[in-house]
């Protein structure tokens, strides 16, 4: 997945939604504003309303010339957690830390591995799996025995994982997750099966620190 400079507002009222023809495109331009403010948010897709006017959304968006332009896969309802979403904006966010990560887990991490690159497990998490808790994200590696090393992260006894199918791996998990119950945000994967459940965060709960 590609590096962006995704930005995201949590709970946006929509409010104003219209959509007009596209000359340019042949499609059609979808825009709207948060219920209390004027600021434009705006994107490029078929006729079919995308948001519901009146209804709360995290978006994702990136801007460009000074134009918000909404990324409808990092866009959910704000009061039910979509886990496809939450993994697509945790990856986007991953691929702008890769290459601090990368380096740091180069510099403080050391194993005995002399094939293929290998990550500290906390910056792995940080690239691929923040979508999910670090403890569901090791368990869940472990669980399908995705290639790791010992290793010592900064003095300490810790684990390495082969950097190469981790994202794979992680798409995986996420399009095989269904709900548990009626929880918002509670999920149970049968590639997971040591765990009864395991959260998914919504989008504004998505961050390097947890």
């Amino acid at each position: 997945m590609r590096s962006r400079n995704l930005q995201t507002t949590p709970v946006v009222i929509v409010s104003n939604y219209r959509i007009t023809p596209d000359p340019g495109t042949g499609k059609f331009l979808h825009q709207f504003t948060p219920e209390t403010t004027s600021t434009v948010y705006q994107f490029i897709a078929n006729r079919e309303p995308v948001f519901t006017q009146g209804e709360r959304y995290n978006i994702g968006y990136d801007v460009e010339n000074g134009m918000n332009i909404v990324d409808v896969s990092a866009s959910a309802k704000a009061d039910e957690v979509d886990p496809v979403v939450s993994h697509n904006v945790a990856r986007i966010l991953g691929e702008q830390l890769r290459a601090v990560e990368t380096t740091k887990s180069d510099q403080r991490v050391v194993h005995s591995a002399n094939s293929g690159h290998y990550l500290g497990k906390k910056y792995a998490w940080r690239i691929y799996g923040m979508a999910v808790a670090k403890g569901t994200f090791y368990d869940y590696l472990d669980e399908i025995g995705h290639p790791s090393v010992r290793c010592t992260t900064e003095g300490s006894a810790s684990t390495a994982y082969l950097d190469v199918g981790i994202d794979t791996a992680m798409d995986s998990l996420i399009n095989s997750c269904s709900r548990v119950g009626s929880s918002s945000n509670r999920f149970s994967s049968p590639l997971l099966a040591s765990k009864n459940w395991f959260n998914v965060k919504g989008i504004s709960a998505i961050s390097d620190k947890k």
